[in-house]
């Protein structure tokens, strides 16, 4: 009995259509513990400062900067953020659930164990990024830059990679069944072969894994 196909299914933000948008949206990030819903909340600043969990849901962000910044706890359900910048960002647990990033600038963001479920990184930013040790579930990764992102002990189980530069990217002891690498520059991508299996890869890239395998083509 042939097996059954996989079928890729991610699922966008529950989002309102009219969203209020408070004038000054940088107060509402000034407490230890922020927890806010059904906002749309742009152009402000919280660059390198300190706070304990951040909650959000249902919440639309455009133009935020929060690089340089440490969180205790990062939870986002619902959530859209487009041409934000979370680099060098910090947080000890990152929970995504429908959550998309447009145009975004994530560059050495450490996430600790992250749980991303129907997560959307598009035309984004993150070189040097860190996501050991975590769970990506009906990801997508959409022409982004991932040079020398570590994955390292990740589960990507399905995960589509469109486009994408994962040159030396650390993928050791992943799990890539399902997942879709076709198009995406693999060149120096560091992966064990066990962690390619079930994968699915264009021929350039069969080239480029065969050299792991000590296979010779000629």
């Amino acid at each position: 009995m042939p097996a059954k196909k996989f079928v890729f299914s991610r699922r966008t933000p529950e989002l309102a259509e009219d969203l209020p948008c408070p004038g000054n949206p940088a107060t509402l990030f000034t407490p230890h513990d922020i927890d806010l819903a059904n906002l749309r909340l742009q152009n402000f600043d919280q660059s390198g400062t300190t706070h304990g969990a951040l909650h959000l849901e249902g919440v639309e962000l455009t133009r935020l900067n929060l690089s340089q910044t440490t969180f205790g706890s990062i939870t986002l359900k619902d959530v859209r953020l487009s041409n934000c910048d979370l680099a060098n960002l910090v947080t000890r647990g990152l929970n995504l659930t429908r959550v998309e990033f447009h145009h975004c600038r994530l560059t050495g963001l450490s996430a600790g164990q992250a749980d991303c479920q129907h997560v959307l990184l598009a035309e984004s930013d993150l070189r040097y990024a860190q996501f050991r040790l975590s769970r990506f579930q009906s990801a997508e990764f959409d022409t982004s830059n991932l040079e020398e992102a570590d994955f390292q002990g990740t589960d990507l189980t399905g995960t589509i990679f469109r486009r994408c530069n994962l040159q030396n990217a650390e993928m050791n002891r992943v799990k890539l069944a399902n997942a879709d690498l076709r198009g995406s520059n693999v060149d120096g991508l560091n992966v064990f072969p066990e962690g390619l299996r079930g994968a699915t890869v264009d021929p350039a890239q069969a080239m480029v894994f065969a050299r792991l395998l000590g296979i010779r083509i000629e």
